[in-house]
């Protein structure tokens, strides 16, 4: 399953980083893919995978999801 958030605060590849250290380390979690262009961070999961996970990880990261996308 593919989750899509609007992650309005990232601009760098530090950002990026954060973002994939702390999600990647959720069990469940596949592919990360941070577009920095479009703010958006797209997450590959599987059912166990709650989107409190998602966006508790993203704040560990230090970002705040404006919304998720899908």
């Amino acid at each position: 399953m593919l989750k899509t958030y609007h992650v309005p605060d990232i601009h760098c590849d530090h950002c990026v980083a954060s973002i994939n250290r702390e999600l990647g380390e959720i069990e469940g979690v596949g592919k990360i893919d941070v577009d920095l262009e479009a703010k958006l961070v797209q997450v590959e999961v599987d059912e166990s995978v709650s989107e409190e996970q998602i966006i508790a990880g993203l704040y560990e990261a230090g970002f705040d999801v404006a919304e998720p996308q899908s």
